[in-house]
């Protein structure tokens, strides 16, 4: 996907092109879209992804994110949930203002003028009667409609974009994007929101300004998601490839988000449609529960009631010691056995030592942890033993709802797992499912934390995943054919029990062009062995750029690797050796079997050269 800052001279020239054509005559069409955006109000953080229509009809990958909003040290594609919600003019600003502008008379105006709300969204989940007149409490306990706020944030959400493509074209006017562009939304929402949910999340919506709009369950978008990228795995016990696009396929999505787990069963069918065999459902709880686990951490070693006024007058460095968090819980591995290190806002340290007259050094040395904990400075150095116990309680929450759906009635077949969302980056996570369901085949893609999003655009594009791709090259093996005097070079010329051959002949099973359907074999080619007393066979694999070249040894041929298979004694002679190849999104796969003996062999090469 296109992370980059919008890839500003493509999509330039794209919207530059579409601008010519006749603007939209209805701000209400519902016809052909030229962007489609995706909305993620998550939990912990928040984005959009949007793309250019006509680019998606040419690669599907051609989704953008918004740009980078630098988040403390980390550069996060989405936005931290922290709201200001401004009464008097009804807008709202989120964390990459908030972090700029936050002083101690901003927050006095918080207080005075407006709200100001942290995963405000956790308030929303468990309300099974969520309405438009549903109030939620903001950090200082003041009530307002929750509507109010998610309107407020599309609003600054839908601001940011417009505002971003208007800078990509180099015009002053943001109006002029919303007159000349037809913008179709895509709203996701957690699978546990009941029609309520939606209704009120469609009203906010309107309120924004946003016409347009379709409405998406996180795990439905993240499966779109799931079916452009390179998601496959080979089972080691039967060989089978377990690939997303193929035919058949069932497989449970497992969206891990930072106040929920949402989930839904989905099959590729025979008409190559993405179907939901299940209902789409939810749990609430996610990445946030490891965040209480911390903040219960650190008020037993400095104090309840100097972490309760730290939380309540220093927000900003309540801010950067959550950012802080983050960053180190996504990426701790204890495997790694490394300790993680906090910056301690030097604020805790001078509030314990003004109300305790002693040290905040001499309080953690001799707190219940030992030497599991030490401070260095206003570095807090906590051990692996600690981190690692702030996912106990979620690991189980999670491993616990999934045997619940793997082991129901309808379910009990599933043999895929596929995770998506931020969440999902937890190694801790990954290992605790993948303990308490060995036989189940985990996937997951490169950057799940943007499924959701990006899954979105593809929804709003279509509801059809892609299955085929066409080859970027030739694949094909080197073999050895007879002698042809008058089609075959010299220098090539071997002999074999008194056969003459020609050597390193470009024997194609996959041409340039050719479109292929992901995770399938195309076809299989036969060829046979020369000598009896041989007891392995080892085939070189090749690639070329033309269709089809004559030697392996042409400057258009580039050599992969090699597929090696014994060969038993006891074989039956005269039997072929039979190979397929298969082609996803970045590999190609090779099957061997020797028909001699039924021993099959299988390996996956990339399908480009490398440098």
């Amino acid at each position: 996907m296109r992370q980059e800052r919008f890839s500003r001279t493509s999509l330039r020239d794209s919207m530059r092109s579409r601008s010519k054509q006749s603007p939209p005559s209805d701000p209400d069409n519902v016809g052909t879209p030229d962007i489609i955006a995706s909305v993620d109000i998550g939990s912990t953080y928040s984005g959009y992804a949007f793309a250019i229509t006509k680019d998606l009809d040419e690669d599907r990958h051609s989704i953008h994110v918004n740009k980078e909003w630098i988040s403390g040290n980390a550069k996060l594609i989405n936005t931290r949930q922290v709201v200001f919600y401004y009464s008097e003019k009804k807008t709202a600003f989120l964390d990459t203002k908030l972090s700029i502008i936050w002083t101690a008379s901003f927050w006095i105006k918080c207080i005075r003028h407006g709200n100001y709300f942290r995963r405000f969204k956790n308030s929303v989940l468990e309300d099974e009667t969520l309405s438009t007149a549903t109030n939620i409490k903001d950090d200082s306990g003041k009530p307002l409609r929750a509507a109010a706020v998610f309107c407020g944030i599309l609003k600054y959400l839908r601001s940011h974009l417009i505002d971003a493509l208007a800078g990509i074209l180099k015009v002053s006017n943001s109006d002029w994007i919303v007159e000349k562009f037809h913008i179709r939304w895509v709203l996701t929402h957690p699978a546990t929101w009941t029609d309520n949910g939606q209704h009120f999340l469609k009203v906010a919506a309107k309120q924004a300004g946003i016409a347009d709009v379709i409405l998406v369950p996180e795990p439905v978008a993240a499966s779109f998601y799931c079916q452009i990228m390179p998601l496959h795995r080979i089972n080691t016990r039967n060989g089978e490839i377990i690939c997303l696009q193929r035919t058949g396929m069932q497989y449970l999505l497992l969206d891990l988000g930072g106040g929920t787990v949402d989930s839904t069963v989905m099959e590729l069918d025979e008409n190559n449609e993405l179907k939901q065999k299940q209902r789409s459902c939810g749990a609430v709880f996610g990445g946030i529960r490891v965040d209480g686990a911390f903040v219960e951490f650190l008020m037993k070693l400095i104090g309840f009631d100097i972490m309760d006024k730290f939380f309540l007058t220093c927000k900003q460095e309540l801010l950067n010691l959550q950012k802080d968090f983050e960053i180190k819980k996504r990426t701790f591995n204890p495997a790694n056995g490394q300790n993680i290190v906090i910056k301690l806002p030097p604020m805790v340290r001078k509030i314990y030592e003004v109300n305790y007259k002693q040290q905040l050094q001499l309080k953690v040395e001799n707190s219940e942890y030992g030497e599991l904990v030490k401070l260095v400075g206003d570095n807090l150095h906590i051990d692996v033993e600690i981190v690692e116990s702030f996912y106990t309680i979620v690991a189980e929450q999670i491993t616990s709802h999934l045997v619940k759906i793997l082991y129901a009635g309808t379910t009990k077949d599933i043999k895929t797992l596929v995770l998506a969302g931020g969440f999902a980056n937890s190694v801790i996570v990954q290992n605790a499912i993948r303990k308490k369901f060995p036989d189940i085949t985990v996937l997951m893609p490169t950057d799940p934390e943007l499924s959701v999003m990006q899954g979105g655009v593809l929804y709003g594009y279509e509801s059809s995943p892609i299955l085929y791709m066409k080859a970027k090259y030739s694949y094909g093996i080197a073999i050895a054919m007879p002698y042809n005097v008058h089609e075959h070079n010299d220098d090539k010329k071997f002999s074999a029990d008194g056969v003459p051959l020609c050597a390193d002949l470009f024997h194609r099973y996959i041409e340039v062009g050719e479109e292929i359907r992901i995770g399938e074999f195309v076809r299989s080619g036969a060829i046979f062995i020369n000598r009896k007393d041989q007891r392995y066979l080892s085939v070189p694999i090749y690639l070329s750029t033309v269709a089809s070249p004559l030697y392996t040894s042409d400057n258009t041929c580039h050599y992969l690797g090699r597929i090696r298979i014994t060969l038993v004694s006891n074989r039956r002679e005269n039997s072929q050796i039979t190979i397929k190849m298969a082609l996803t999104y970045t590999e190609l796969i090779v099957e061997v079997t020797d028909e001699g003996s039924g021993r099959t062999v299988r390996d996956v090469f990339l399908d480009s050269p490398v440098d």
